[in-house]
């Protein structure tokens, strides 16, 4: 059978794959919960840890609305300057933007101004990004052209971007690498490369993009177009427009991408409406009154609901998504996961474990899903490359030959599904590659290297004497884990802190995040995990956590080929 190319988000495979067509839901995926009235001209929305509280900038009142959710009301409000447009949790209180003005303040942890508390930008500071990052956010600064990051443990600007004309609120990926900024007056996109300072691409667009979101898989931003009624879909890898759903009401202007990603709610601030756009299927699933102008959307702590400040109105709505499918009255089948450590380049000429008995190997374990250290965001272009030619030139997926001579191919016989998890971005590894290298040459660090120098022989030494680089039993043991790991901790300790998402911690808790949803997805399948072996600790550290999981031992497989 030919496999189903699966792509991370059912979205993507209905683009490349079909026409636009309303979605079949029986229900609409969408209702109104609470509706509070919080003051003039609501913008920006921040919630407590635990998720009972939000905190509401309030630009016509210059106050902070501070909103008990639970009951629902507002039970305090803070004065915060001139029209404050949004707020950030900062390490020991608040950094609020003041939008008429080059600044912004801060606010103790009670909502109490501090004395000399207030960080200059450029003019026009709007909405911060929706997340921190390792204890940096952004903000952009509208009629300066300006993406500001921000050092959210003392509320410092510590350095800014060049953005294109008139920038709108930003978006960043989950690890830093990359920030998308929707600039309205010149109708692009600008794609700014964080950990090397550059601009990677400046997307045209449409008229009028005020706002968007991030996909929670990464995989895709999706910009509000505030003068054609639209929302365009834009790669995360190649920078490129891959999709378009028109439909929605006046004046789209920014957009929220709750639960596992199969709807963004697009507000639209020239009526009273939030459009819900179905992704998977290119549609306009529903559209909810929820009072006039709603201005800035913010997805709730549990990833679910999202509330809408609607300026006009001067109310904070909250939307619920639909009632979850019914639970089942039976237990489901475990799930079953291989971890196969994959040698790379390194199986081209290996007797041991070459690419034939890769190949055989999957044929053994015969996986429904087979996960796959390919970046999400990469795998569109190289399915259709190798659907159109037969072979693949994406350099990410090229270079590993196991997909190369193995996974392609056998999907021409067997009815596995690919779901790329790698958390890898270009970025990050450019970063990592520069920073090692001067790490390495830097004479203040001669001992740390030495160190780190020192670990590394003493993990190959460990490693060789455990048994043959290239055996796939060996491999396949704890034993290989915890001799690969003497390098890897002092690796950790000296470089993570600095890495950042390149870190070997962050980057496998990165994969582990796309795994682990895929697994969540389709519980009671069985899996294939292909990673290098280094990885394979960490994860089958992860796995042996979950009681729904049944790890099978590669080396019962490995037998069944003698």
């Amino acid at each position: 059978m030919r496999v189903h190319l699966l792509f991370p988000s059912a979205a993507v495979l209905a683009w490349a794959c079909a026409p636009p067509s309303p979605t079949t839901e029986s229900a609409p995926p969408f209702h109104i919960g609470a509706t509070i009235e919080v003051g003039a001209a609501p913008h920006g929305i921040r919630f407590s840890a635990d998720g009972d509280t939000a905190y509401v900038a309030l630009s016509g009142d210059g106050q902070i609305a501070v909103v008990d959710l639970t009951g629902p009301a507002v039970v305090a409000r803070w004065d915060a300057g001139e029209t404050p447009l949004d707020l950030v949790r900062l390490e020991d209180g608040w950094l609020v933007s003041q939008f008429r003005d080059s600044t912004l303040i801060r606010l103790d942890a009670a909502g109490q101004s501090l004395p000399d508390a207030t960080h200059t930008v450029t003019p026009g500071p709007s909405l911060f990004t929706p997340g921190t990052v390792r204890g940096q956010a952004w903000i952009t600064t509208e009629f300066s052209d300006r993406l500001w990051v921000i050092d959210t443990r003392t509320g410092t600007p510590t350095a800014s971007h060049p953005t294109d004309n008139r920038p709108y609120p930003a978006d960043v990926m989950w690890d830093g690498s990359h920030a998308f900024v929707p600039n309205l007056d010149a109708g692009t996109v600008s794609v700014i490369d964080l950990l090397n300072g550059e601009t990677d691409a400046t997307v045209e667009v449409c008229p009028g993009p005020p706002g968007g979101a991030l996909t929670p898989d990464q995989v895709t931003y999706i910009v509000a177009c505030g003068g054609s009624d639209e929302v365009a879909l834009i790669n995360t890898a190649s920078f490129r427009v891959i999709g378009r759903v028109s439909g929605l009401g006046p004046r789209p202007f920014s957009v929220a991408v709750p639960g596992d990603g199969r709807y963004a709610l697009v507000n639209n601030a020239g009526g009273s409406t939030v459009s819900v756009v179905d992704i998977e299927a290119l549609a306009v699933a529903q559209t909810i009154e929820v009072g006039a102008q709603p201005i800035v959307l913010r997805v709730h702590p549990d990833g679910e609901r999202v509330f809408v400040a609607n300026e006009i109105a001067g109310t904070l709505v909250e939307l619920i998504p639909g009632a979850p499918d019914p639970t089942p009255t039976t237990s489901p089948a475990p799930t079953e996961v291989v971890v196969l450590g994959m040698l790379h380049s390194g199986h081209l000429d290996s007797d041991r474990f070459g690419l034939d008995i890769v190949r055989d190997l999957v044929r053994e374990i015969d996986p429904d899903y087979w996960l796959t250290e390919i970046p999400p965001n990469r795998w569109d272009r190289a399915r259709a490359e190798y659907e159109a030619t037969g072979t693949v030139e994406e350099p990410r997926v090229r270079r590993f030959p196991e997909y190369m001579q193995v996974l392609f191919p056998l999907s021409l016989e067997m009815s596995f599904e690919v779901i790329p998890t790698a958390g890898w971005t270009e970025p990050m590894s450019d970063f990592r590659a520069g920073y090692l290298d001067a790490y390495a040459r830097d004479p203040n660090r001669t001992t740390e290297w030495a160190e780190y120098q020192a670990a590394s022989a003493a993990s190959a030494e460990a490693l060789a004497a455990g048994g043959a680089g290239d055996d796939p039993y060996w491999i396949h043991t704890d034993a290989y884990d915890e001799a690969y790991d003497i390098r890897m901790q002092v690796y950790a300790r000296l470089f993570d802190a600095d890495l950042g998402p390149g870190g070997w911690d962050a980057i496998n808790a990165s994969h582990w995040a796309n795994i682990e949803r895929a697994l969540d997805r389709h519980p009671g399948a069985r899996f294939l995990l292909t990673y290098g072996a280094g990885h394979k600790g960490p994860f089958l550290e992860e796995l042996r956590k979950r009681d729904d999981v049944v790890l099978l031992d590669v080396g019962g497989f490995l037998d069944r080929l003698r």
